[in-house]
This record gives structure tokens, C-alpha cells and sequence, in this order.
């Protein structure tokens, strides 16, 4: 079940179209606006491959104070635990950085995006369980999420899909 929090909480990082800018922040790098789309509060229903396991969540996502850094908090209305990641881009290795943080665990993640499918993908980096995730926008408001996660031996011991909704004000 952790596992279910951290995916809909790390890959589901990039969201659906919208935007809104820091306070007084500086105009953000052409990589940094792909983000914008994730402002906003989302509905997160996620489910694990061949099991029952189902997870909702609702996620807020604000930019930092100086707009450099996507802040979200995930909670799990299932569990009633809560999460948080952080991303931004990073211009010298050009790739997103991302940094999931639960009660239990912390996996860092760097992505790649790609305009024309409008999908991030995400990768696992330094850490025993390899994540691929990817992200793909069908609108501004709904994406659809898919991660996989595998054991050093190799094993895959997650399977995950989710669906990620812009919540109306």
C-alpha cells in the first residue's frame, strides 16, 4: 500500500494544463512553465495491477515563493497518511529532479519531457527499487498515470495505473 501512495504522489507530479505564478517571482525558464499545467488541487484514484488495492487521494500544488520549485501535499484518503514531493528542472543536466518524501521512505526521480506526446517520464536514480513512470496529459484537466516498480533481482512488484483530476473551484 505504500507503494500506492508513493506513485500517485511522485509520478503523478505532473498534472494536467493550468497555471498560476509565483508571488513576485521571476519569469520561470520555458522548462519550469511544462509545470504550470500542475498547479491546482487534484483527485487522484490509483489501483494496483492484479490486486484490489485501491488508493484516493487529493493532492495540492503551489509553486515555491521564488517559483523555482513545484511544492505538492499528497493525502491519502484511504490511509489518511500524508506525502509531498518537490520538482523543478535542472538546466546543466537538462531533466527534471524530483524528490517524493513519505513517513517511510524518500526516492528521488529524473525526468524527461516530451512536448509532442505531452508525457513525462520518470525514472528512479539511486535507489534499490527502479521506478519508470510516465505521465500523460489527455487535457488540461485529467492524466493518466502509469508507474512500474522493480526489485534489484529484477522482479517487478508494483504495477500501477492512475487517473489524475483537476478538482473545480
Amino acid at each position: 500500500m505504500r507503494l500506492i501512495v508513493f506513485l500517485l504522489v511522485a509520478v503523478g507530479a505532473v498534472c494536467g494544463p493550468g497555471s498560476s505564478a509565483a508571488d513576485d517571482a521571476p519569469k520561470r525558464s520555458a522548462e519550469l512553465q511544462v509545470l504550470d499545467r500542475c498547479i491546482g488541487d487534484w483527485d487522484v484514484v490509483a489501483a494496483a495491477t492484479g490486486t484490489d488495492t485501491k488508493s484516493n487521494s487529493i493532492e495540492r500544488r503551489t509553486w515555491s515563493r521564488q517559483g523555482t520549485f513545484l511544492l505538492s501535499e499528497n493525502e491519502d484518503l484511504t490511509t489518511t497518511k500524508e506525502s509531498h514531493y518537490l520538482i523543478t528542472y535542472d538546466p546543466k543536466g537538462k531533466q527534471y529532479r524530483c524528490c517524493f518524501i513519505s513517513e517511510e521512505f524518500t526516492v528521488p526521480l529524473l525526468g524527461t519531457w516530451d512536448e509532442n506526446t505531452q508525457t513525462m517520464h520518470w525514472r528512479s536514480s539511486d535507489v534499490a527499487f527502479k521506478h519508470d513512470a510516465v505521465s500523460r496529459f489527455l487535457d488540461k484537466d485529467t492524466v493518466q498515470f502509469r508507474m512500474t516498480v522493480t526489485s534489484p533481482e529484477g522482479k517487478v512488484v508494483l504495477d500501477l495505473s492512475a487517473k489524475q483530476t483537476r478538482r473545480k473551484k
